[in-house]
């Protein structure tokens, strides 16, 4: 079975180590119970060989990421996605979802990203904006904004500067916010994937989630990224990415399931199943 251009064994032992004990609240975290928008739980691979569209399942993850096929591969630069805010109804007091576009998490045990929660505060839907970059800190909510709206996300790497853009904005109600951020200097960023992902939220300290917000059938649009190797627009754009469709399951659950890209690649819709 050739992992190698699926997920490295040396990033799933990473990654599963990220989640081994459960992540700790970073330092100065609020006493409220924060969640993290993670990287990626896999739990499985469908077929185990390499291509450009290969299935696989994670706990927390529902989407697409898109890894580099070349040797040696190439990093992700710029990442870009659009979607409506989906009103959610909440099966639990304190479920949650979050919807995003960024890089890492998928091969790697980082993520800088950023888009737009939809969290059950006492069983009321509140709905944000929000970025992070995992594990350094918490989900950082900047703007509150309502369900229906317009959301477009982007985040772009800079090399000169080694510095991540996060834009997230709000077409609906001409909001927006942008954070520069750099990677931790106890972690390495590598940018070996670009993801359109909606998540189950992860609760610090437990290894578990909380209850996943229902929010029916969430539409991703204009999903495209560029590499630094030249290669700029959908997830089918280029024949060295590969395309990765992730459901959300664990062996006896699913939670939500990943359809198809549209014809030219940018659109998908994810289906909440289960809390």
């Amino acid at each position: 079975m050739k992992l190698r251009r699926i997920l490295p064994l040396a990033a799933l032992a990473a990654v599963a180590a990220v989640f081994g004990a459960g992540v700790t609240a970073p330092a100065g975290a609020a006493s409220a119970p924060l969640g993290y928008a993670g990287a990626a739980r896999h739990t499985g691979f469908s077929p185990a060989v390499a291509g450009p569209l290969v299935n696989a399942t994670s706990r927390n993850w529902a989407g697409y990421a898109i890894t580099s096929l070349s040797t040696p591969a190439a990093t992700f630069t710029h990442v870009h996605g659009s979607w409506t805010q989906r009103p959610v109804t909440c099966p639990a007091s304190d479920a949650w979802a979050v919807f995003w576009v960024g890089f890492d998490g998928w091969t790697n045990g980082t993520v800088e990203q950023g888009g737009s929660s939809a969290r059950c505060v006492n069983g009321t839907p509140v709905y944000q904006l929000w970025w992070e970059m995992f594990p350094t800190n918490a989900i950082q909510p900047v703007l509150t904004i309502n369900a229906g709206d317009s959301v477009s996300a982007d985040v772009t790497y800079n090399a000169a500067t080694a510095q991540y853009t996060i834009t997230v904005a709000d077409a609906t109600q001409h909001t927006s916010f942008t954070t520069n951020q750099t990677c931790a200097a106890n972690l390495t960023c590598s940018r070996s994937s670009a993801d359109w992902v909606v998540e189950d939220v992860g609760r610090f300290g437990s290894g578990d989630f909380f209850p996943l917000a229902n929010y029916g059938r969430a539409l991703m649009n204009n999903s495209v990224g560029s590499d630094n190797a030249g290669h700029s627009g959908s997830m089918t754009a280029s024949s060295t990415w590969q395309r990765t469709k992730i459901q959300e399951q664990d062996t006896t659950t699913t939670y939500a399931t990943t359809g198809d890209t549209s014809t030219n690649g940018q659109n998908f819709a994810v289906t909440w199943a289960h809390q």
